[in-house]
């Protein structure tokens, strides 16, 4: 498999971010406007429960996607990608790194989804593992923290098949989160 590769770094184009990430099967890319139908049709019981915190709208997965355009043009901490399977260009769900939720010293929070007919087949570590480069090449982040709820079974073994390091189980606003970490490489 090609080594993750970084394209039209940090850049935008007529006020969109056009960064892409690729490793050859998934790439990663901000969302676009356009793409907010094919967003909320993803969105199955498994994401409204433990991503998006209750079911979305298309009016919601709207302003979703423009703050994070926002956050983009911006500058902002948090930035958000969909995940597009590299074959047919298909969008498969999303992930997003929070540069200011910042538990420790260089440590960021990641979260991600990716859509039903999708799972098992290894794209959520595809998906880290593009933004772990992301990380690496463009802030001083050095470690990965993945907070889950203890329930999302699914969730944990991405974080243990991907070398992550369980921390322990926190009390959080959320309710309860187990906390994985992993270093940026």
């Amino acid at each position: 498999m090609p080594p993750p590769t970084l394209q039209c770094f940090n850049k935008t184009v007529d006020g969109q971010a056009n960064l892409e990430l690729t490793d050859g099967v998934i790439f990663l890319r901000p969302l676009r406007a356009e793409e907010a139908a094919a967003h909320l049709a993803g969105e199955d019981e498994d994401i409204a429960r433990w991503l998006s915190g209750g079911r979305s709208t298309l009016d919601t997965v709207k302003a979703y996607i423009e703050r994070t355009l926002e956050n983009w043009r911006t500058g902002a901490p948090r930035r958000a990608f969909g995940v597009f399977d590299c074959a047919s260009g298909q969008l498969i769900g999303s992930i997003e790194v929070n540069l200011a939720r910042v538990l420790e010293p260089a440590q960021v929070n990641v979260s991600y989804g990716i859509y039903r007919q999708w799972r098992g087949l290894g794209l959520a570590q595809h998906a880290l593992d593009l933004m772990n480069e992301y990380l690496r090449a463009s802030t001083n982040a050095r470690q990965i923290v993945l907070r889950i709820a203890p329930a999302n079974r699914a969730s944990i073994r991405v974080a243990e098949k991907g070398g992550f390091t369980y921390l322990g189980t926190f009390d959080e606003p959320e309710g309860p989160m187990a906390r994985y970490i992993r270093d940026v490489r």
